[in-house]
């Protein structure tokens, strides 16, 4: 992928991730640390897709990426994660396979369809994946947190 190539893939990730932030009433002092997000997802996409060749982890790093740059601007914002999530990660979303595996799906095509469908579904693990992994371990951080403050014993 040439310079060229990134620099438009950064920049429609950023531009659609505002108009995502707008579409979500995000306030207007978060839309840029949405768009910053987005920014930086799509950069993290773009080295990852240089690096590994499986769609699984071109989408599982940069998810693991959002979801803990959504983690710490929740903290500094003091809001909630999941709609800086919500908005850093919606340019990874494959909406171009979803709608070409239910058109296939639809006209009857099943050899595409399962091509498609198998290429979706690997997304939207390594999605599933990266947020997950971020998720279940702040998770435990802020649960040991909990347990020290209280000094609470197992």
């Amino acid at each position: 992928m040439d310079v060229k190539q990134a620099f438009i893939i950064m920049l429609s990730g950023t531009v659609g991730t505002i108009g995502f932030s707008v579409l979500f009433k995000s306030d207007r002092r978060r839309i840029f640390c949405n768009a910053l997000g987005g920014a930086f997802t799509c950069f993290v996409y773009i080295i990852s897709c240089e690096i590994f060749e499986l769609e699984f982890f071109q989408n599982m790093i940069p998810a693991l990426f959002a979801t803990g740059y959504a983690e710490v601007m929740a903290r500094v914002e003091r809001a909630p994660a999941t709609p800086i999530l919500a908005c850093s990660i919606i340019s990874l979303v494959p909406g171009s396979k979803l709608y070409y595996t239910t058109y296939y799906f639809v006209m009857g095509y099943m050899d595409q369809f399962n091509e498609t469908l198998m290429d979706t579904l690997k997304i939207a693990a390594g999605l599933a994946a990266g947020i997950i992994c971020v998720s279940v371990a702040v998770h435990e951080v802020n649960r040991h947190k909990f347990r020290q403050i209280f000094e609470i014993e197992e």
